[in-house]
This record gives structure tokens, sequence and C-alpha cells, in this order.
């Protein structure tokens, strides 16, 4: 097996040479490394060929690769793999020979004569999730958003919302209709959509989620229920602060980048710019960006935290960083419409993983299977965890 720091050190020249980053240096020996194999050619070609480079770059950037190593060392170790075929790599992305050395479970070993076992092997698969939603307006009527293409006009003739790739988007000037009452955006299991509100902002509503605002928003107030998660960019007006209500808890900004996670008794505000005001239980506090508001048990914590971990999702990928098993499928369950069972008592250990969220739920059991040593099994639709395989 090739060492850390040489495997290390030619996955970087990699990323450097298809971000064109290559020093004089780096170059002369990236060139070496390429004429010493075909393969190492080949390898390279069939990177430059993938259109979607770049967002996987932008993930093996948020990595713990020296955590990751150690997750190869001792998968590897623990199998009697005599030799590396380059050829049968799995590539789940596009930088598949980097998140080997990321230890993220995207890849298999084999020799001349044997295959590895796949334990996840699998003759089912589930795909993952996409654009849908369901619009229910003030007045009772129901719209299904999944991959729809529409436009809704007021009563003057001109449009006053409409929908196209995912994204459903209101009127500034005009509304649907004059009947008083609310509009509300839900998204499924396996779903998720953008907004535009009537006011400018742009909301991202995960799976499981729905946004609520009264018809009229934007004219006293600026004011939306949330379940779920949801990701806002507010368009500033100092006159009329915006407001997230959700699990008993407030959130006022003015404008400003924020996400909220609020499934069942538990709740997360992070900031990524500007500033909010928390209250809960009667108790107010100031986030700035950087930091995270969680509420659980009654209890309001402020600390600082990964930003990029609460807005993966949003960004088209999954991101585990110390994460518990039980908190990872909580994602897994809501993306793919599954169900999950524990076998065995989930364990304490904190688990760190990446993967996109356009992978097939095989895809990311295998992932996680290789990061954590448990056994994920997929039955229809129902995950089998087994904490003792």
């Amino acid at each position: 097996m090739e060492t850390k720091g040489n495997f290390k050190y030619t996955s970087e020249l990699i990323i450097k040479f298809l971000k064109n980053d290559l020093s004089d240096a780096e170059m002369i020996t990236f060139e070496q490394w390429l004429a010493a194999d075909q393969k190492n050619r080949d390898l390279l070609d069939s990177f430059k060929n993938t259109t979607d480079i770049q967002q996987d770059i932008n993930y093996i950037d948020a990595m713990d690769t020296d955590m990751a190593w150690a997750n190869v060392s001792r998968l590897t170790e623990n199998k009697p793999v005599k030799t590396v075929n380059w050829n049968k790599i799995v590539r789940y992305s596009a930088a598949a020979m980097v998140l080997i050395v990321a230890g993220l479970g995207f890849y298999k070993f084999s020799n001349t004569t044997k295959q590895v076992k796949n334990e996840m092997a699998a003759v089912q698969d589930i795909m993952p999730g996409g654009k849908k939603a369901v619009l229910q307006l003030a007045d009772g009527s129901t719209i299904n958003l999944s991959d729809a293409n529409l436009t809704l006009n007021a009563p003057n003739g001109k449009a006053a919302l409409g929908a196209r790739n995912g994204t459903l988007a209101f009127s500034t000037k005009r509304k649907l209709n004059t009947t008083e009452g609310y509009n509300k955006l839900s998204t499924p299991r396996a779903g998720e959509y953008k907004m535009i509100l009537p006011d400018g902002t742009k909301v991202w509503l995960n799976a499981s989620s729905s946004l609520r605002f009264a018809t009229t928003f934007n004219q006293t107030e600026r004011r939306v229920e949330l379940t779920g998660e949801a990701y806002f960019e507010v368009k500033h007006n100092k006159k009329l602060p915006f407001r997230v209500y959700f699990n008993q808890t407030e959130v006022e900004v003015l404008g400003t980048h924020f996400n909220i996670s609020s499934f069942g008794d538990k709740s997360k505000t992070t900031l990524l710019e500007g500033s909010v005001k928390i209250t809960n239980a009667g108790k107010q506090q100031m986030l700035v960006p950087g930091e995270e508001a969680t509420i659980g048990s009654g209890a309001l914590d402020i600390h600082q935290t990964d930003t990029y971990k609460s807005i993966a999702w949003k960004e088209g990928a999954f991101y585990f960083k110390d994460d518990l098993i039980p908190d990872v499928m909580n994602q897994i369950f809501r993306w793919y419409d599954v169900e999950v069972v524990y076998k065995g008592t989930p364990d304490l250990k904190r688990y760190s993983g990446n993967i996109r969220r356009q992978a097939t739920l095989n895809q990311v059991l295998e992932m996680l299977n290789a990061v954590s040593g448990k056994k994920f099994e997929l039955k229809g639709r129902t995950v089998i965890v087994d904490f003792n395989p």
C-alpha cells in the first residue's frame, strides 16, 4: 500500500492541476507521475471529463483527510488485500481518488484473482430525493409543484406567482387573489424546494418541512412559521423586521443569512451573515456569524460552530462531522423516504463523512459502512443498522 505522504501528495497535485493552480516545480512532478503509468493518465482523463468536478473539489476542501486516512489504514489492514487495482475503483464522484485518501469508502480494493466481498451488496437501490413540494393557497386549493412549470395570474391578468425548475416565486407587486388567510409550502420526505417570498427573501426548504405565511405578508409585517428545516437569505428592510416562528421560538432579523432546523423538540439556528435575535421562554439572545443556538429540554445554548455543516444540505451534500449514527440517519431517512431500524444498542462513537445528496442510497450506506465499521442493510424501504456486525 502506498504511504500516506506519497498518496496524499499525489492527490493534492491532482486537485491543484484541476484548479489550474500548480507551481512550475509541482507541474514537473505531476508530469513525471503521468508518464510513469498509462493508468495515471487514464484516471486524470476521467476526472477532466466530469462536469461536476468543481462541486466535488469544494467538498474535498472541507474534509478532515488526516482523520480519514486513519480510516483507510484501519479498513485495509483488516482485509487480506495485496494490490490496489485502480480499474476497480468505484467512482461515486469525480474526485474519487482524493476521496479514497479521505477514507470515505468511495472505493473497492481487489487483486487479480479474487475481488473483495462487498458486504453491502444488494439487488435493490433507492434514488435520492428531488424537487417536490405542494403549495396550499389561502382559498384552500392545492398545487402539486413537483417537476412543475406553471404561472398563476392575479385578477388583472398579470403573473402573481410562478414555479420553474424547483423554484416558486411570488410577485413583489401583485397578489394572487384577495382572499385573506395563509399560504403554505410543504415538502414531503425525499423533497426540497426553493421559494422567493413577496419581499424578495429567498428560502430553501429541506425535506419533510413547511413554511406558512399570510397573504398580507410584506404589508404590515414579514412573519413566517416554520416546521422542519430551511435556509434563509432575508431581504433587508429596516422598517419591517423579518420574523420566523418555530417550536415556541422566534428569530428576528432585518436582513441576513441563516439556517433553522426544527424537528421534534430539538431545534438549532445557525448564523452565517448579519445578526439575529432569538427569543425562547422569555429569554433573548443575539447571535453573531459563526454561532449556533440550540434549544432542547427548555434550555437555550449558544456556541461556535462549523456553519457548513448546517447548510451542506442546501449546497447538495451530506456533511457529517463528529456525529452519532442516529443523528446521521435522521438526515438519511428524510431524504430517501425510508424507515430506520437499529439492531443492538447504538454506541456513543462519533463519525465524520461526506457525500453528495444525489448519490443513491446504497452508495451512501456503503460510505457509512466504510467509515463506521457498522453494517447498513437495505430491505425494501427499511434500512437496518447493525451495531454488532
